[in-house]
């Protein structure tokens, strides 16, 4: 299974100029580049060496440290001792992160995809390209705008992916609303989805977008590069990929 960098990026939960980061670095490079689109492709195994480089930064080691780790050159763990020792003030949370193991194999959830329509609704978004780290910034601004401007919303809010396939890929954070007025408010309405709903938790809602590859593949279902993930407040997360 090979995936685009856009499609690597969110079922890794990375942004695009992180993973730019590491390939450049040489920690996490793409197996295969067509040098006809430029397009670059990951591997599904590559999955737990983006989990492990990201573990290791949250730690605080440095992208040479990392890479040192990951050739060999260098014991992670007295690296992780010698970064203990800089940060007393952090010793608890390091410890911890010390600890944890990066997952070598994607637990795939229950349950199987569907199709169905994306429903119509009318929205404020934010498009900014930013960075999945910072997806909770982007809903926090829609949700004071809407309070500023007396908008009740009308769901909950949702990220729109969209030219998946390309290098500059787009994401659009969205806020529905109830009301059609205003300039700033788009109608968005898919009709037909493959659709998975997802109960693991927003952190690993990566594995969702997994499960509708395969299950694309398996089925001949042509994926279109536009996806959408619905955050619901029981934690759920609802993924639609368009076809």
């Amino acid at each position: 299974m090979m995936y685009t960098r856009g499609q690597f990026a969110i079922i890794g939960k990375v942004g695009r100029k992180a993973l730019r980061i590491y390939h450049e670095e040489g920690l996490l490079v793409p197996v295969f580049v067509n040098e006809e689109n430029g397009y670059h492709y990951y591997e599904e195994n590559q999955l737990a060496v983006l989990e492990k480089i990201k573990r290791l930064r949250k730690i605080g080691l440095s992208l040479y440290e990392i890479k040192q780790v990951l050739e060999g050159k260098a014991e992670e763990s007295q690296l992780i001792d010698s970064k203990i020792k800089e940060m007393d003030n952090r010793l608890q949370e390091v410890k911890e992160l010390a600890g944890s193991k990066a997952e070598e194999k994607i637990d795939i959830p229950t349950g199987e995809p569907d199709i169905r329509s994306f429903e119509r609704c009318r929205c404020f978004f934010i498009d900014e390209n930013t960075e999945l780290e910072n997806l909770g910034m982007s809903v926090g601004k829609l949700y004071e705008k809407a309070a500023r401007e007396g908008y009740k919303t009308d769901g909950s809010h949702f990220v729109i992916y969209d030219e998946l396939s390309k290098e500059d890929f787009s994401m659009r954070t969205c806020l529905p609303v109830e009301g059609d007025s205003g300039e700033d408010i788009e109608e968005i309405y898919e009709e037909r989805c493959l659709h998975l709903n997802f109960r693991e938790g927003f952190s690993k809602v990566g594995q969702a977008h997994v499960v509708i590859k395969e299950y694309a593949d398996k089925n001949s279902i042509n994926l279109t590069d536009k996806a959408y993930e619905v955050y619901n407040s029981d934690m759920s997360v609802d993924v639609y990929y368009v076809i």
